[in-house]
């Protein structure tokens, strides 16, 4: 088996120390550790974060500009400070869940040259608190998750191929996946092609234009994102990154588009906002997993719908979206 360089590229501005679980994870591989690079782009970390972090070997970029995406800013920066074959986009609160994570994710990128990324599954943990385990189903924004991977595989019947040790999947151009993060392993000469990594969802969109469309799904990779503590930490988070999405990131999208079907988005909407119409699917996959979490679905679904309805209301290019 031949051992490519991997760079971890891992936006950040951290006040507590939970980046060095995934960095014990990192260095816990069982893959040549001088062909793993780490690369912080630091916004403003707590002093003796990073100080902790260097035990690691770590490579610490300052990150000025201190937000994690659009052009020229956190993950973009790492990405081309990178020297790896591949580069994988590693938040600050997620962990790898198995030593031999690296080889597992490289193995469908060095087979198929066809291949674009691979994807990891999320480790839904029995101790998370339920907001935490819900959103391991679905994804970070539950208004999102109609065009998100995570989503999409939870929520939808995909197509997809078995492969040995993977699932092959295939991006619709007209309507790409909201994926690229939390573990996202891409190969890195990629970023050349189209020119930045303004936005996960847009360095997605820009691949498929390029005809760059097969990647992996790997179910026995996973990563365990410890996104929030409990539901205010949710309602936090969101609110800040929907804000940022309407001020600074909306101006990054160019061929990312959200809207693809008018009439299916505002029946989407409307289903989400009238509360009851995702009780069906809420009850079906808390019986499926038998975790109780699933029934927080019908609730996230309208709160993070509102979250979004109200933001949009506040920017003019996001209702020219909506309805010209």
């Amino acid at each position: 088996m031949s051992f490519p360089k991997v760079s971890f590229v891992t936006p950040m501005k951290e006040k507590d120390f939970r980046v060095i679980a995934l960095l014990k994870s990192i260095r816990s591989q069982n893959y040549p550790q001088n062909k793993i690079e780490i690369i912080i782009t630091d916004g403003g970390s707590n002093p003796e974060v990073l100080k902790e972090c260097r035990k690691y070997k770590v490579k610490i970029f300052h990150n000025s500009k201190m937000l994690a995406e659009g052009a020229g800013m956190g993950k973009d920066q790492g990405i081309w400070k990178s020297t790896g074959k591949y580069v994988v986009i590693a938040e600050s609160d997620i962990e790898l869940m198995t030593k031999d994570w690296i080889k597992k994710m490289i193995k469908p990128l060095e087979e198929n040259e066809e291949i674009f990324a691979s994807a990891p599954r999320v480790f839904v943990h029995p101790k998370d608190s339920p907001t935490n385990r819900y959103l391991s189903y679905v994804g970070v924004d539950p208004f999102a998750s109609y065009r998100s991977l995570e989503g999409q595989l939870e929520l939808a019947r995909l197509k997809k191929k078995r492969m040995d040790g993977y699932y092959l999947m295939e991006l619709d151009k007209k309507r790409p996946f909201c994926m690229g993060s939390n573990g996202f392993m891409f190969r890195k000469d990629l970023i050349k092609k189209v020119g930045d990594y303004a936005q996960d969802v847009e360095f997605i969109a820009r691949l498929a234009k390029h005809n760059v469309t097969k990647f992996a799904v790997l179910e026995d990779a996973r990563i365990w994102h410890k996104n929030v503590k409990g539901f205010w930490d949710f309602m936090k988070k969101r609110i800040k990154w929907t804000k940022n999405y309407s001020t600074v990131y909306i101006h990054e999208k160019k061929d990312f588009e959200w809207i693809t079907d008018r009439k299916e988005f505002y029946l989407y909407i409307i289903k989400n906002m009238t509360f009851a119409a995702n009780i069906p699917i809420a009850i079906k996959k808390a019986v499926e997993y038998k975790d109780s979490a699933w029934l927080l679905h019908p609730f996230f679904m309208y709160i993070s719908t509102a979250l979004n309805i109200y933001f949009s209301l506040t920017s003019k290019k996001m209702l020219k979206q909506a309805f010209s």
